[in-house]
C-alpha cells in the first residue's frame, strides 16, 4: 500500500462568516457586542477589547439565522435548538431542542410587555413563544400554510404579533397571543412574490410594508389591524443593517458599530461621545468554513472557494502549496461560493450564488477585485448556478442552476466570451418549473440538461419527477425531454460518453446510463449504500477510458468500453467523507471534505 493513498492538504481557509450580532446592556449599564456564528459565538467587551469565544451547546455546529438582546441575554437558535446567553459570565444559560419537526428556530425574534421571548421556524412558519420566567417553551403551531420564511416578527401592546412572510406570496400575519385568533392582513391579490416585513419602533408601536424598504407607503399596526401611513412618520427599529451584519439593540452603549467582520477578525467603533475611533482585532478558534466546489484550471492549479464565506483559494500539486487570495478578490463576493466552473483558453469561469454572478478569471495575471476576475453577468433566474459547461465551438459558455428566492424553474445562460453577452433561455423555453443543474454537449452540438424540481428559494415546487432534455442552443429549441427515472427529484450530475451515452446520477444516487435521442435506459444501479451524492462528482480519465464517481463515502469508477456497461467499481472507501468534487490530477483524486481538501491516490504517482 502507498504511504500517500490518502492525503489531508489541510484548511485552506481558516475563517467563519458572522451571521447575527446584538448589544446587550445590563442592570449596570455595561454592554458586550455578540457575534453569533456557526456553531459558537465571540463576546466582546467594546470598552478593553476582551474577546471571549463561546461554542453552541451539546456539539451544536449549525447556523444561526437571527438573534435578540433583552435585559443583558442574548438569544439565538441554530437548527432546532433555541439557546440563551448570558455574555456576562459567558455561558449560555438556557437551550433546548424543539422537536416540532422544524429544521430550524430562531428564523426572528420579537418580545412583548411581560418580556417574554417570541422567534419563529422554518420551514413550515412556526410562532413559538419562551418565558424567561418559567423556562417554558409555548409552540402556537402554524401561522402561515404555503410558504416557508418568516422573516420577521413584533407584538404590539395590546396582545397582537404580527409576522412578515415570504417568498413565494408575501404576507403579513396578526395573531392574538391570548385568543389564538388569526388574521392574514395581504389581500390575496397583493400577496406577490416577497416577503412581508414589520419591526417594532422605538416608540413602541409595530410598523411595516409589502414593498421595499424605502417604500413611500408603511402600514401601522394596532389591535390585529393597521392604517396606511407615509415612512415620514415610522418609527425606527432597534436593528440596523441588512443581511449578515444586522445589530439588534444597535444604539446601545458607548460605541457606535461601524462595521464588523468575523472573516477579517475586527470590529470599526466610534465614540458616540468623542467621535474618536478605534479597531478592535481579534481570533478565534474555527474548523474552517466547508469547500465548494473545486476545478482544475487550464494553469494546472486547483481552484475552488469556501462556503460562508466566500474566499477564493488556489492549489498547486506540484508545490504542495496553498494560497488563500480571500474574498476581496471577488466582486460583489460576501457571502454563498462559486458552485460551478468552466474554462475557455487560459480563462477560468465561475458561477457563483448568491445573484447568479458570472465571473471570468484571466489566470495569467494577478487577481484584483473589479479587474481580475471580472463580473461579466448578473442573472437573477440563476440565482444558485450549479452547472457550467465550455462548448466544443470555443467560443461560448452555458450555465444554469436555480432561480432566486420565491421563483420556480431555474434559466440557463449562454455566454459569449468575446463579445461577454450573456443570453437567457427561461425554463418555459426548456422545461417548465424545473431548473437545469447538470449539463453536456453531445457530438451533434446539441446540449443536454439535466434538472431539478426542487425550489430552494421558499417557493413550492409544482413537478414530480426530474427530466432530461435535448437543446439545440443555435436556434433555441428543445427537440425532446422524458423522465429517465420515475420518481427522481433531481438528475444531479451527467457525463456523455464518446458514444453519445448518458452517465447520470440522481438525488437518491441512483446511476443510471441513457441515449438521450432513443430515451432508453442502458444501465441502472443504486448506489446509496456508497454514500450520498456530493457536488460535482463526476471527472473523466481519457486515457484509460474511465469514469469516476464521487459519493460521500465511496470513490467509484466506470470501466468505458463500447455501449456495454457495468456496474460500477469501488476504487476506494473514504477515511473523511466527500462534501464536494472532483479533480483528477497526477494520479489523484482531489476533493473537499468539509473545510479541509484531501486527495486519494488511484494509481502510481
Amino acid at each position: 500500500m502507498h504511504k500517500n493513498l490518502f492525503t489531508d492538504h489541510g484548511i485552506p481557509v481558516s475563517a467563519e462568516e458572522e451571521r447575527t450580532a446584538a448589544l446587550c446592556r445590563n442592570e449596570k449599564g455595561d454592554c458586550r457586542f455578540v457575534i453569533a456564528a456557526k456553531g459558537f459565538v465571540v463576546i466582546v467587551n467594546l470598552e478593553n477589547g476582551h474577546i471571549k469565544q463561546v461554542f453552541f451547546p451539546d456539539n451544536n455546529d449549525e447556523y444561526p439565522y437571527s438573534s435578540f438582546s433583552s435585559d443583558g441575554l442574548f438569544y439565538t437558535g441554530a437548527a432546532n435548538m433555541f439557546m440563551v446567553l448570558d455574555p456576562f459570565l459567558e455561558q449560555f444559560i438556557y437551550y433546548k431542542r424543539i422537536e416540532n419537526g422544524e429544521e430550524i428556530v430562531g428564523f426572528s425574534f420579537a418580545e412583548d410587555r411581560a418580556r417574554n421571548i417570541y422567534f419563529t421556524s422554518y420551514p413550515h412558519c412556526h410562532l413559538l413563544c419562551y418565558s424567561p420566567l418559567s423556562k417554558e417553551i409555548i409552540d402556537y403551531g402554524r401561522v402561515d400554510y404555503s410558504e416557508k420564511y418568516p422573516g420577521s416578527v413584533a407584538v404590539d401592546q395590546s396582545g397582537w404579533a404580527y409576522i412578515g412572510i415570504g417568498t413565494e406570496s408575501k404576507n403579513i400575519v396578526a395573531f392574538h397571543l391570548e385568543r389564538g385568533l388569526k388574521k392574514d392582513l395581504i389581500i390575496k391579490s397583493q400577496r406577490q412574490k416577497g416577503t412581508g416585513y414589520v419591526h417594532l419602533g422605538d416608540d413602541g408601536f409595530v410598523y411595516g410594508h409589502i414593498g421595499e424598504t424605502s417604500s413611500p407607503q408603511w402600514m401601522k399596526f394596532s389591535n390585529g389591524d393597521f392604517e396606511s401611513i407615509n415612512v415620514e412618520k415610522v418609527s425606527p427599529s432597534f436593528y440596523s443593517g441588512t443581511g449578515f451584519q444586522r445589530i439588534h439593540r444597535y444604539q446601545d452603549g458607548n460605541y457606535h458599530i461601524e462595521r464588523y467582520s468575523l472573516s477579517k477578525g475586527l470590529i470599526e467603533l466610534v465614540n458616540r461621545e468623542t467621535a474618536q475611533t478605534k479597531t478592535i482585532h481579534f481570533s478565534y478558534t474555527s474548523d474552517g468554513a466547508k469547500l465548494s466546489t473545486i476545478y482544475l484550471g487550464p494553469d494546472d492549479y486547483i481552484y475552488g472557494t469556501s462556503m460562508h464565506p466566500l474566499q477564493f483559494f488556489s492549489f498547486d500539486s506540484c508545490m504542495k502549496k496553498m494560497t488563500n487570495f480571500g474574498g476581496e478578490v471577488i466582486e460583489k463576493g460576501g457571502g454563498g461560493n462559486i458552485a460551478a466552473y468552466a474554462s475557455y483558453g487560459n480563462l477560468l469561469i465561475g458561477a457563483a450564488y448568491a445573484g447568479g454572478k458570472l465571473l471570468v478569471f484571466d489566470t495569467t495575471k494577478k487577481f484584483s477585485r473589479s479587474v481580475n476576475p471580472k463580473l461579466v453577468a448578473q442573472e437573477e433566474s440563476i440565482h444558485r448556478p450549479r452547472c457550467a459547461i465550455a462548448l466544443k465551438d470555443h467560443e461560448h459558455i452555458v450555465w444554469g442552476g436555480f432561480p432566486g428566492y420565491g421563483m420556480i424553474g431555474g434559466s440557463l445562460g449562454i455566454y459569449h466570451i468575446e463579445t461577454e453577452e450573456n443570453h437567457l433561455l427561461s425554463h418555459e423555453t426548456l422545461v417548465e418549473n424545473q431548473s437545469t443543474i447538470s449539463l453536456g454537449e453531445l457530438s451533434s452540438g446539441d446540449i443536454l440538461g439535466g434538472t431539478s424540481i426542487e425550489t430552494p428559494g421558499g417557493a413550492e415546487s409544482r413537478e414530480k419527477e426530474a427530466r432530461l432534455y435535448i437543446l439545440n442552443w443555435e436556434t433555441k429549441k428543445v427537440k425532446n425531454s422524458f423522465v429517465p427515472i420515475e420518481g427522481a427529484r433531481e438528475i444531479t450530475q451527467l457525463f456523455i460518453d464518446k458514444y453519445d451515452c448518458a452517465h447520470c446520477l440522481t438525488d437518491q444516487s441512483t446511476y443510471f446510463v441513457c441515449d438521450p435521442y432513443t430515451e432508453q435506459i442502458l444501465f441502472q444501479i443504486d448506489l446509496s449504500n456508497w454514500g450520498q451524492t456530493v457536488r460535482n462528482c463526476f471527472t473523466y480519465d481519457l486515457q484509460t477510458n474511465t469514469l469516476y464517481c464521487l459519493l460521500s463515502h465511496t470513490l467509484l469508477s466506470v470501466e468505458i468500453q463500447g455501449k456495454h456497461y457495468v456496474e460500477p467499481k469501488v476504487v476506494h472507501t473514504l477515511p473523511m467523507d466527500a462534501t464536494s468534487g472532483i479533480v483528477q490530477k497526477d494520479s489523484r483524486i482531489y476533493y473537499g471534505s468539509g473545510s479541509h481538501l484531501f486527495s486519494i491516490q488511484i494509481g502510481e504517482g
